[in-house]
């Protein structure tokens, strides 16, 4: 089975992945105006606001250390890397389209029309699902008959 690309070569009113300065995050954006191939201005999905278009990559910390010589290094993992991480391990596994209404079980690949493509990472007893996604965790409520 060949792997899908999740977003296609940017055109104008398609999707693109970006980082939204407001959001303070990589989301889902719809590109307004284009310069050759690479997009100029976007829309995020998010918060609605529009602005220049910044890569991802671009804002990306690799990690934090502490100025102290005898403090231990500290290295960031971002919602990102690691959500590429698990999506890499789910390759082949049917993605469902996300409702409140659908059950959802651990390790599900779901798709969300607001944050995109998402893994439960827990099922709560409350009705709720920890959904990890390529802009951090959300908490979703599912199974609502």
């Amino acid at each position: 089975m060949a792997e899908l690309p999740l977003y296609n070569a940017p055109i104008v009113g398609g999707d693109v992945l970006a980082y939204c300065s407001k959001c303070q995050g990589e989301f889902s954006h719809i590109v307004v105006s284009m310069i050759g191939k690479r997009p100029a201005k976007v829309v995020c999905k998010m918060c609605k606001g529009q602005h220049n278009f910044k890569r991802a990559s671009d804002t990306r910390a690799k990690s934090v250390t502490k100025s102290s010589t005898s403090a231990p290094r500290k290295t960031v993992v971002l919602a990102a890397d690691y959500w590429e991480e698990q999506i890499a391990k789910k390759k082949g596994k049917p993605m469902k389209a996300y409702s409140p209404k659908q059950v959802f079980l651990k390790d599900d690949v779901i798709d969300h029309s607001a944050f995109g493509v998402g893994i439960v990472e827990e099922v709560k007893l409350s009705g709720k699902i920890l959904v990890i996604f390529r802009g951090g965790e959300k908490l979703l409520v599912h199974s609502m008959n």
